[in-house]
């Protein structure tokens, strides 16, 4: 799971090396010069917050942390439809998992890749094995080889374990209209997809051959067999969002929108409305996997031990506070969002969720959901109900740090305001708020059933660490921004009229070490009694908090209500101070928030739909056959004018309403639509009524309705000859060594077919295909690129290194060898020509010494 701190906010806790999160903790870029197997895996202070917090018996704590110094075992998914990912699950299991258990490492077999068992259809697996056992024997060689060329075309994901189980508990069906807050790099995403597209390709299939289909608890397929639903993912950074770009593309998924939005304040999508009052699309399922300090990728996160401090979980805080907020707004009446992290401090988890469901009216609006019966063979732990906040302070920018535990936000005031009169120049964060320790109901129906949270520790499963929340939306609810802790400490020392205080989160540029000493960590009581000396060297600052930019709040969307209509927000101070936590700290020091409109000719991407009678369209639909039952309203091109130059695109009916509809709101859409045409430019054109290719991206789309240049593959060894040959000769008559498929393309005018390969389990053919082709005057060709063509033969044939043959570029790399050599024939015969003419030497000098005089033609010399 490389992600370095995703959709939401300010970037300060938003690394861009492995792991995600922010910050020292987990997500900050990875400077490191020596290699991470020679770092220490220690941080006391990162230790003994977690052995001293109440989290797990001091027996199973050892066992944790242990777990967690370890190297993380590598791990991948099987992905695409079900289908297809269960027949390269097959062939993994058949030809790579025999191999490496056959091999021995010093007397002993060598462990292959296991499945995890948490996971349903043994879709998912990791891999143990030391690095030094895999560098020596071949089929680890042979096994990396399949893996790359799968994840390259789509059927495999490598994808931590933990990062895997999020989805699993949203309970997507096709149908649902799903976002992913925080998307990038995809991997998530990704699995959402394959929940919302469902057995789809069955589905259509039968659609096409004339069978009812109907909606029902398995979801809704009414669109001819296609699920209606839709995706929509999210990530603010551009440059991760375009990484989320390149991970869906290989899904070839039409229901799905990339969007590039702070997803704090996501902003409300209008939908058409038929009155007066406007329609904004609420969603049946959120996932909100937000940035996060990111511990519990210390596993392999190396910045986590050089540089964890409690500042990390207590700075996004609030950032995660409104993600969740804001999901929670969107969110339907009845829907299901799920909150993660790769954290496992409480103020970024339980404190999180038991905020937001206080502030959005307790139990009765939005509930945590018991999901014991969903992965049932997963191992966890119950959410903590009860928990201490660890704090820094310090005396002054660069001095000592002492170490504080505090259980309760009583205990926090009462320890400042002793320290206050002690040592009033010592200053303790300002990021805590009430609503970081653990909330205290007023009567048992008020109770928030925090246990039902879900904690994955390192040891359980030998993964990573990882925080679940599931949390269902009963009523309607009216939830403004929260407040920035900066903000909110302003009004509460405004109304304490206390002295300015600097934030100890921002040491000095120079190395620290930090130590409570005198020696106690202090854990909130009177009496701070808990001897805990700590030392920690601080070899690179905590970068500070950015200040917010004037012109981001201009860009940032209204504060929807629960409608979606949207309010102008006040800058107004927290009234006494209660912005600091629980249900009051809403909507106080946040600007007005309102989308910008804009034309789209100010974004990078046009999304421009096609008419339904459009001519080229309707002569592609033509030459394919392609039936009238098909949409010819859902398709796009990407120009501001709306031409059909290079490119068509084709989305769902969902899609295109939602680009239309919001295309001049502000919304930064930067992807959507499966390329299913590509404009052919050939010499020959006048011969070709439809000079447009087919695209392996959509052709699975459209191929179930057409009945017009289809093309059956039923040989595997003519499959192997298209597959390893590039344009091989196909003459309009007589002998062409393209078996059955030539015999059927000899008959045919130019132009693109579908080649259809049908499931052949006598013949080792896994599943079915259909590819492109284009018959070419005197030859024909898959339409498949050379990486594709390999892995088809690795998967197909366990071929690794035969040469792919290029019938045209042999041609012209012969033709151009032949015109090199008669070139260079010509410039020989020219130089002897040019020497003969020049060989006068002899005759000149006879000349001269006619004339009296001898030339000396070596005179130089």
């Amino acid at each position: 799971m490389a992600r370095g701190g995703r959709g939401g906010g300010r970037g300060k806790f938003r690394g861009k090396g492995r792991g995600r999160g922010g910050g020292g903790g987990g997500g900050g870029r990875d400077t490191r010069s020596e290699p991470w197997s020679d770092i220490p895996r220690k941080n006391e202070l990162f230790e003994s917050y977690y052995r001293m917090g109440g989290f797990l018996e001091e027996a199973e704590f050892d066992e944790m942390w242990k777990a967690l110094q370890a190297d993380l075992p590598n791990s991948f998914r099987f992905t695409g439809t079900k289908s297809d990912a269960l027949a390269v699950r097959e062939i993994f299991k058949s030809r790579y998992i025999p191999a490496i258990a056959a091999k021995k490492f010093e007397g002993k077999p060598v462990p292959p890749p296991e499945s995890v068992i948490a996971f349903p259809d043994e879709l998912v697996w990791h891999m143990k094995t030391h690095k030094k056992v895999i560098r020596r024997h071949a089929p680890f060689a042979d096994f990396q080889k399949f893996l790359v060329a799968e994840a390259a075309s789509g059927n495999i994901s490598r994808q931590e374990v933990v990062s895997m189980i999020p989805p699993h508990f949203l309970d997507v069906k096709p149908g649902m209209v799903v976002l992913d807050m925080c998307a990038a790099p995809g991997s998530k995403s990704a699995q959402l997809a394959e929940m919302i597209h469902g057995d789809e390709e069955e589905r259509v299939t039968r659609a096409a051959n004339g069978e009812s289909i109907e909606s029902s608890e398995e979801g809704d397929y009414s669109d001819d067999g296609r699920s209606t639903g839709l995706l929509i993912a999210n990530d603010t950074d551009y440059k991760r969002a375009g990484m989320l770009v390149h991970q869906v593309k290989r899904l070839n998924f039409p229901n799905l929108i990339v969007t590039q939005h702070d997803a704090s304040i996501f902003p409300s999508i209008e939908l058409p409305s038929t009155g007066q009052k406007k329609n904004y699309l609420k969603y049946d399922r959120i996932l909100a996997d937000v940035p996060c300090a990111g511990d519990g990728t210390a596993r392999k996160n190396p910045n986590v031990w050089q540089k964890w401090t409690p500042k990390d979980g207590l700075g996004l805080h609030n950032l995660q506070l409104r993600i969740l907020f804001r999901g929670l707004q969107m969110l339907k009446k009845g829907g299901r969002m799920v909150y993660s992290t790769c954290s496992m401090n409480p103020v970024e988890n339980e404190a999180v969720v038991a905020a937001a469901i206080d502030a959005c009216g307790g139990n009765a609006k939005v509930q945590l959901v018991d999901c014991s019966n969903l992965l049932p063979n997963l191992k966890r732990k119950p959410g903590l109900n009860v928990w201490k906040v660890l704090d820094t302070s310090q005396i002054s920018a660069g001095g000592e740090k002492t170490a504080h535990l505090f259980t309760s936000w009583e205990a926090f005031q009462k320890a400042k305001a002793k320290y206050e009169t002690e040592e009033p120049e010592r200053s303790f964060s300002t990021k805590i708020t009430p609503g970081c320790f653990p909330p205290i109901p007023k009567s048992d129906e008020e109770r928030i059933p925090l246990e039902r949270c879900i904690r994955v520790y390192p040891h359980q499963q030998d993964t990573g660490g990882f925080f679940i929340a599931v949390i269902e939306k009963l009523d309607d609810i009216k939830v403004a921004q929260v407040q920035t802790p900066e903000n909110a400490a302003k009004a509460q020392k405004s109304k304490d009229d206390a002295e300015k205080t600097t934030d100890a989160s921002v040491p000095t540029p120079e190395e620290n070490v930090i130590e409570a000493d005198a020696t106690k960590m202090d854990t909130g009581s009177d009496t701070p009694d808990v001897a805990a000396t700590l030392k920690r060297k601080l070899e690179e600052p905590v970068e500070a908090a950015p200040a917010k930019k004037t012109k981001q709040v201009e860009e940032q969307p209204a504060k929807p209500t629960e409608n979606g209509s949207a309010e102008k927000q006040e800058k107004t101070p927290a009234p006494n101070g209660s912005a600091l936590g629980g249900p009051s700290a809403i909507a106080a020091g946040v600007t007005d928030a309102r989308l910008k409109p804009e034309n789209q000719s100010q974004s990078k991407e046009y999304f421009e739909y096609l008419a339904s009678d459009d001519a080229t369209i309707a002569s592609i639909m033509s030459f394919f056959g392609i039936s009238e039952r098909f949409p010819r309203d859902r398709f796009m091109v990407k120009n501001k004018e709306g031409l059909s130059l290079n490119k068509i695109y084709y989305t769902s009916d969902m899609a295109k309403t939602i680009l239309q509809q919001n295309k001049d709101r502000g919304m930064k859409f930067i992807h959507c639509g499966v390329v299913m045409f590509v404009a052919h430019k050939i010499k020959d054109k006048d011969y070709t009524h439809a000079p447009w290719r087919l695209q392996s991206e959509g052709i699975r789309i459209i191929e179930p309705w057409a009945s017009k240049r289809i093309v059956n593959c039923t040989s595997k060894q003519t499959l192997h000859q298209l597959i390893v040959e590039m344009f091989p000769k196909l003459p309009r008559e007589g002998e062409h060594g393209l078996g059955e498929v030539g015999d059927q393309l000899q008959g045919m005018d130019i132009g693109c077919c579908f080649v259809r390969i049908e499931k052949d389990d006598a013949q080792g053919i896994p599943f079915r295909m259909v590819l492109p082709l284009w018959r070419h005057p005197g030859s024909a060709n898959l339409m498949v690129d050379k990486d594709d063509r390999k892995a088809m033969l690795l998967r197909l044939f366990n071929e690794k290194d035969t040469e792919i043959i290029n019938h045209v570029a042999e041609k012209a790399k012969a033709e151009q060898k032949k015109l090199d050599e008669e070139m260079a024939d010509a410039d020989a015969k020219e130089a002897v020509d040019v020497s003969d003419g020049e060989g006068v030497d002899e005759k000149d000098i006879a000349e001269e010494e006619e004339g009296g005089a001898v030339v000396d033609m070596d005179a130089d010399a």
